[in-house]
């Protein structure tokens, strides 16, 4: 007895007509006989009544087929649930970003996963960029969400970019800068800026320091940068003290009324990069179907 021959035996206990079910179950009828018979035999009881007019489920049948109902129900839903969470449809996936501000512009992408696959939970956690590698390695997040640089270098990890987004410069409205329209790089040589801390991170480090030598600035030597945890601090930092940072456009619609958006008056302004990392290794289904929609832009992003 297997799950096609409890499914032949629902059939004939709610057609209570062998030759109805046997259609149903595209077999012939003298099959569906045959196999009601062996079902009786390998039971020990009687499934059904039969004369030349109507079939009828005896007491002992009747039971068999609320119970087996149940039994068939439940292997139908394990295999859908089993299929899905092959193919991606269910399970779960952390998704990691270094910020609340970088996670908002791809609120859009992540909202469309959530309501176009409901049934695989979804978990955004903020994590500092330095860490992110880790976390991946140590399976604490699925996918990550940051500048691609040390992400790439890690063998480990398979990386797809998910947009370049163009620097701007941003101050106080009550900063000396805040009168231009677009900031010559030679003025900046004596601001005090702030920008998110990038120890344990070389090769981000240096890809960003490149862009920063380009404007007459080398943050490793020079005192006056601060260096803050995230983005939302180094918002902070802009709007309460005189000092300027360089971020990317997507920072553009969470900046407050106290505070500039400028561009640089140069002819390749600094770009930053986002990107999707994970683990290679990892077989969690699911992570190719989130990582399908963060990559997919018919989905604009939130800026």
């Amino acid at each position: 007895m297997d799950i096609r021959g409890l499914k032949y035996f629902i059939s004939a206990a709610e057609c209570l007509n062998f030759t109805r079910a046997a259609k149903e179950c595209f077999i012939t009828q003298t099959a569906m006989s045959q196999h009601i018979a062996n079902m009786e035999k390998e039971l020990g009881f009687q499934l059904f009544r039969r004369n030349n007019r109507n079939v009828e489920l005896t007491t002992a049948g009747r039971d068999f087929y609320e119970q087996m109902k149940a039994v068939v129900h439940s292997y139908d839903n394990a295999v859908r649930h089993s299929q899905n969470l092959s193919s991606g449809g269910e399970g779960s996936v952390v998704v990691a970003v270094p910020s609340c501000i970088e996670g908002l512009i791809f609120m859009s992408r992540l909202r469309y996963f959530k309501t176009h696959y409901p049934t695989i939970k979804l978990t955004v956690n903020l994590i500092s960029p330095r860490y992110m590698v880790d976390r991946l390695r140590r399976g604490e997040c699925d996918i990550a969400i940051c500048w691609p640089y040390d992400m790439m270098e890690a063998e480990e990890l398979t990386v797809h970019s998910l947009g370049e987004f163009k620097g701007y410069l941003i101050c106080s409205t009550e900063h000396s800068l805040s009168s231009y329209k677009r900031v010559p790089p030679e003025k900046l040589a004596n601001e005090r800026f702030t920008m998110v801390d990038l120890r344990g991170m070389p090769a981000t480090q240096r890809a960003m320091y490149r862009d920063w030598k380009r404007l007459g600035l080398v943050p490793p030597v020079n005192p006056s940068f601060d260096q803050v945890n995230r983005m939302e601090e180094l918002l902070f930092a802009v709007g309460m003290d005189n000092i300027v940072a360089l971020v990317p456009e997507f920072v553009r619609n969470n900046i407050t009324g106290n505070m500039c958006f400028l561009e640089l008056d140069m002819p390749n302004p600094p770009m930053f990069r986002m990107s999707a990392g994970y683990l290679t290794s990892n077989t969690n289904p699911a992570v190719r179907t989130a990582l399908n929609i963060l990559l997919d832009n018919r989905i604009p992003m939130d800026y």
